[in-house]
């Protein structure tokens, strides 16, 4: 898979995740040890993330480090 696509799909199920937790960038930045701006730009895949960092995400969400990664499967 293409790198950016790649950042693209983590960037977007972190978003998702946060948004179906109805929090913001700033609440999930505070949560996970990272600015506002670097989240703002993970999810815009501007900038890669780290496996630690992913895994302070996956650990707040209660979900596998794997989430992120996984393609939905469209019917």
């Amino acid at each position: 898979m293409d790198s950016k696509i790649l950042l693209k799909l983590v960037g977007s199920r972190i978003k998702e995740l946060r948004e179906n937790n109805n929090l913001s960038q700033l609440q999930l930045a505070n949560e996970v040890d990272l600015s506002k701006t670097h989240l703002g730009r993970i999810e815009r895949a501007e900038s890669n993330v780290t496996v630690e960092t992913l895994n302070r995400i996956a650990v707040f969400f209660n979900v596998p480090i794997t989430f992120f990664f996984e393609i939905e499967k469209r019917a």
